[in-house]
């Protein structure tokens, strides 16, 4: 295996257990949302919060796929 191959073999699996780690905080807070009362003031809703984690998840996500494309053979 080159060393460009290597290279790639590991970018994708940080990135990878970069998209698992940001998973795992959606998972932490799902039982909260889930708890959520339908009665809840949007308002009240830590926006900020679920924004930050989404977006960990949205951009962790995205560089995996980058990656993959990254990584498919010349046709």
């Amino acid at each position: 295996m080159s060393r460009d191959s290597e290279n790639a073999v590991m970018a994708f699996r940080n990135a990878w257990l970069g998209a698992v780690t940001s998973a795992e905080e959606l998972e932490k807070m799902a039982p909260a949302v889930a708890a959520l009362p339908a009665d809840t003031p949007v308002a009240s809703l830590d926006r900020e919060g679920y924004y930050r984690v989404l977006a960990a998840h949205a951009n962790a996500v995205m560089a995996v796929r980058g990656l993959l494309d990254d990584l498919k053979p010349n046709e």
